[in-house]
């Protein structure tokens, strides 16, 4: 057992019985239920985030008051209220109509986090080079509907020379995609999904996915980013029937989600020539 994993794990606790007791309803559209519902099926997935950035921060020997992290996507604030009670310097950033909710902007102050403002389609981090240690983005880059190098590139430019990505997101390869697909189905959101994003009283404002990853496509997109892969691994955010257990056992590439952990080997040189069409 990893030696932080009891204070890691009732950390994460602590906060989501605190969102579940007051709700944030980030889009006011009484959500508050659904919100509840969401980080039960993500807790796992926030555990194994909240070890593998311990872990990542272990190796720094710093004291974590001067680890500065930012989380990209930060939704409910989950995983950056969690590392700010755990002694971390936090950034959480996310898009204007998530950040302009008071619910959430009083959570973050109450755990000492700073926020950003941004719409990552703008490739401008709102944030000066050089000043995080760590960036996470999990369960993001998924629901970028655009190029997405331009927005790696930032984040190349907001980390210091060895600080390091963490990207996790589902597996475009995963046996259950894989399943779909013989079957002659989809592996994207149903069509009905793109209704209910434009409606007023939906909450599918970045719910689809638009375009998920296979392990090669996440080193490639790193590697030509400035980044040197660190490691990779296969994942389940639930606990699969027996014979998936074995399967994922022989073959872990099938899991449902990877992550990644990079490093800054060096500053992204990007020369990004921008049309109309390719915004």
């Amino acid at each position: 057992m990893h030696r932080m994993e009891p204070e890691v794990e009732s950390t994460l606790d602590a906060v989501i019985r605190e969102l579940r007791a007051e709700p944030v309803d980030l889009l006011d559209l009484g959500e508050g239920e659904g919100e509840s519902v969401y980080l039960e099926h993500s807790r796992c997935s926030y555990l194994r985030t909240l070890y593998d950035i311990v872990a990542l921060a272990d190796k720094a020997q710093r004291p974590r008051q001067e680890i500065r992290i930012l989380e990209i996507g930060a939704f409910l604030g989950v995983v950056s209220c969690a590392l700010a009670r755990l002694g971390f310097s936090v950034t959480a950033l996310d898009i204007p109509e998530f950040m302009g909710n008071e619910r959430v902007l009083a959570r973050y102050r109450r755990y000492g986090v700073t926020t950003a403002s941004a719409n990552l389609r703008d490739y401008a981090l709102p944030l000066a080079s050089a000043s995080f240690d760590t960036v996470i983005m999990c369960e993001t880059l998924e629901h970028l509907n655009f190029n997405p190098l331009p927005v790696v590139a930032e984040v190349n430019r907001v980390l210091r020379r060895e600080g390091a990505f963490y990207l996790s997101l589902p597996n475009q390869a995963s046996l259950v995609n894989r399943v779909k697909l013989m079957a002659g189905r989809s592996i994207h959101n149903p069509i009905g999904d793109f209704a209910a994003q434009l409606g007023r009283d939906r909450n599918m404002i970045v719910g689809i996915h638009w375009r998920e990853y296979t392990a090669e496509e996440l080193r490639d997109l790193v590697l030509t980013c400035g980044f040197s892969v660190e490691s990779l691994g296969f994942f389940t955010t639930h606990r699969p029937s027996f014979p998936a257990r074995l399967l994922y056992r022989i073959f872990p590439r099938l899991r449902g989600n990877i992550t990644v952990a990079a490093r800054k080997t060096a500053d992204m040189a990007a020369d990004f020539h921008f049309r109309d069409a390719s915004r």
